[in-house]
């Protein structure tokens, strides 16, 4: 019994450190961090029970919780931000979080309090692929037979990447590239 009593402890040690070290290079979630450990536990700890092994995760990642080192919210937050600065939808961002497995809640209630708060986020993500995209005013090319499919080629790139009706046509309005990097500017500031 007190031989299964120094395994845990050695086993809650070795997951720590295990833990912290996956914290120190990467920002993570609770269930990116459980599947690290589990990972890991299944290569190098294999001769330990796997309720202790399960128990003594639980305990590391809430140790983790408690002091910081983790925190669903912030990471949120922080990769909404991200994937707005990379011209990416709402929706497109809902289905990046969910992959991380962050609770659905989290991810609605982070949405929410992002785009409630700065009402042109949509907007300026939207610009922002176009820019990347080359479409909409940053198209390039000054011979285009027919205004309307251009227009239609250009609608769909954005409804594919996520972006609604109205959004995409507000953007694909702008009339030069010189006026959509001027409203980035406003947005910004």
């Amino acid at each position: 019994m007190k031989e299964n009593k120094d395994q845990s402890v050695d086993v809650n040690k070795v997951l720590m450190n295990k833990a912290l070290s996956y914290l120190s290079k990467f920002s993570s979630t609770e269930n990116k961090l459980k599947t690290i450990l589990n990972s890991f536990s299944q290569k190098y700890l294999s001769s330990i029970k796997k309720d202790i092994l399960e128990n003594e995760i639980v305990f590391v990642i809430q140790k983790c919780k408690n002091f910081g080192y983790i925190d669903d919210e912030k990471f949120t937050k922080t990769k909404i931000e991200n994937y707005i600065n990379l011209g990416k939808s709402k929706k497109n961002i809902v289905f990046n979080l969910k992959n991380y497995g962050i609770n659905d809640l989290i991810i609605e209630k982070s949405i929410e309090e992002y785009f409630n708060s700065q009402k042109d986020n949509g907007f300026k993500a939207a610009i922002i692929f176009i820019r990347k995209k080359n479409i909409g005013p940053f198209f390039k090319k000054s011979l285009e037979p027919n205004p309307d499919k251009l227009f239609n080629k250009c609608y769909d790139s954005l409804a594919r990447a996520g972006f609604n009706f109205e959004i995409s046509k507000k953007v694909l309005n702008i009339k030069s590239s010189f006026e959509a990097e001027n409203i980035l500017c406003n947005i910004d500031n």
